[in-house]
């Protein structure tokens, strides 16, 4: 599972080489047009707008509360699933919220896995149950940091104990099912960078497949004043040596790596494109970024997804995407 030397060369690619404005612009019209060539691949479903956790990045506070409590009803994943175009292979079971908090959860990815589809779920580890495991390709954990402290500091409400255990029981189930990845989602600042060496010994350690490792993004709306807060936590804690997470990673590690460097670029991105997002409205969505205030291409309970993807409003979003024309909505997106 060691790709040490695709780490090497997508930090040249996709960092250092995309500082040369002109290299920059050519990758992004690869970019764009090899996602465009690929056509819908991935469906992004949310369960539940509801979370137990208070993270200090997560914009979840800005929903509307009386809106927030319904999640996604079990027979309403069902005719998404049944109406998805045939060139969708990848299902993503996860939101905003905490996804186990729909308590239809395990049904639905049982039903994603049970139609074909590769499933991927994503979950904080407070409310994991392990028969989930048998309808996952992928599990996600998000894991912060490993020591408890830090981790209680940057996720408020973290059950520590109930989140590592959760890793280690699936682990522990991946040892007679192999064709399941267990993977940890880790997101930088300047708070946690140094427990990189910490989180790769841990990776090795427990036999995890795929590490990720993201910048934070602030994905409150324009006018929220928690917005203004935590573009000042980022102003201070911006995680910007990214050449140190190279120099930490080995050939003798049997993980696999993928860090999302921050081009800062809208237009460098593939949503719309190969990848759509569906909230617990049933409402097709800019991305996974912009949940609380995004732009809404269509609902599903009027319109196909087929007929929403070809739409006017997502083809021209789609084109001005590729022209790289300004997008209020994206300015801020980190990726």
């Amino acid at each position: 599972m060691n790709n040490y030397d695709e780490v090497l060369r997508n930090y040249k690619l996709w960092y250092e080489d995309l500082k040369d404005s002109e290299i920059f612009e050519q990758r992004r019209k690869t970019f764009i047009n090899q996602h465009k060539k690929m056509g819908l691949v991935r469906v992004q479903i949310e369960p539940t707008q509801r979370c137990n956790y208070s993270c200090h990045m997560c914009p979840i506070d800005e929903l509307d509360s009386t809106s927030a409590k319904k999640d996604l009803a079990y027979e309403d994943f069902c005719k998404i699933i049944d109406n998805l175009p045939s060139s969708v292979t990848n299902i993503c079971l996860s939101g905003l919220g905490e996804p186990f908090l729909n308590k239809n959860y395990i049904m639905m990815a049982k039903y994603a896995k049970e139609k074909g589809y590769i499933t991927e779920i994503y979950n904080n580890g407070s409310l994991f149950k392990e028969e989930i495991l048998k309808y996952a390709d992928y599990i996600f954990f998000s894991v912060d940091g490993l020591t408890k402290e830090l981790l209680s500091n940057l996720r408020s409400g973290v059950k520590y104990d109930k989140l590592f255990s959760a890793i280690k029981r699936s682990v522990e189930y991946k040892k007679n099912n192999p064709n399941i990845n267990v993977c940890i989602n880790f997101t930088i600042s300047n708070q946690n960078y140094k427990e990189i060496p910490l989180l790769f010994d841990f990776c090795q350690d427990f036999s995890i497949d795929y590490l990720y490792i993201q910048a934070i993004s602030n994905n409150y709306s324009i006018k929220s004043e928690k917005r203004s807060i935590l573009s000042k936590y980022l102003e201070e804690n911006r995680f910007t040596n990214w050449k140190y997470i190279i120099e930490h990673y080995n050939d003798k590690f049997d993980f696999n790596l993928t860090i999302w460097y921050p081009r800062k670029s809208k237009g460098f991105c593939h949503w719309t494109f190969s990848s759509m997002y569906i909230n617990k409205n049933q409402e097709v969505i800019s991305c996974c970024q912009r949940v609380p205030n995004p732009l809404v291409f269509g609902s599903l309970k009027t319109k196909s997804l087929k007929d929403i993807y070809e739409s006017d409003k997502m083809t021209k979003f789609r084109i001005i995407h590729e022209l790289n024309k300004d997008i209020p909505l994206c300015n801020n997106c980190p990726y």
